[in-house]
């Protein structure tokens, strides 16, 4: 039995979220209204300490930060390949995830936008520090697919892995904020692929 712990707007658990659809795995969806801050709540923190989504049990083990839990279900899980088999495909498909997930996505967490409201930014400071990073990190990840020796459908073969599913989610965060992503030709041509999968519509 898998339980995913998530929030709807948070685009760490939609990057979970399309990986357990591209595998086709069932499982039970626990929505934590950050808004409302229930991942602060004792019964949320019981789980995680960290206090953060996506949150990821499977039976009695629990397991947190979202490109950990998609590694561990490509692990377990057989089906479609989220992350390729080859060597050095897997490092260059984890260091293109790692671009979003560990460079850019913490710079406009909500708790980073919490702070910066106490520091006295106005929400249209905040909204500018947010579409700065999220720009920066499209244009970073366009310039590395640029440099990609094999080009191919997707950014590492012929269907969507990791790297793919933080492309797209991070997309979603730049287009909501008002970001072009058709600025991107590389970058748009995988997010529009991506677009027209089933795995990816429940996200968008």
């Amino acid at each position: 039995m898998i339980t995913l712990y998530g929030c709807r707007t948070s685009s760490a658990t939609n990057r979970v979220r399309i990986a357990l659809r591209l595998k086709d795995i069932s499982y039970q969806y626990v929505e934590v209204d950050l808004q409302q801050g229930e991942h602060l709540t004792p019964s949320y923190r019981e789980l995680n300490a960290q206090r953060k989504l996506p949150l990821l049990m499977h039976n009695v083990q629990i397991l947190t930060q979202s490109l950990a839990i998609i590694e561990y279900l490509d692990d377990v899980h057989a089906g479609h390949d989220v992350l390729p088999r080859d060597p050095l495909e897997r490092a260059w498909c984890r260091s293109f995830a790692s671009l979003f997930s560990a460079d850019y996505h913490p710079l406009v967490t909500r708790r980073v936008a919490d702070r910066l409201r106490a520091s006295g930014l106005t929400e249209t400071d905040i909204s500018h520090w947010k579409r700065h990073w999220l720009d920066e990190s499209l244009k970073m990840a366009e310039e590395t697919l640029s440099q990609r020796a094999i080009q191919h459908e997707f950014c590492c073969g012929a269907s969507p892995t990791m790297a793919d599913i933080c492309l797209f989610a991070q997309c979603e965060s730049g287009r909501k904020q008002g970001i072009d992503l058709s600025h991107h030709k590389l970058l748009f041509g995988i997010y529009a692929l991506c677009y027209e999968l089933e795995a990816f519509h429940e996200v968008q």
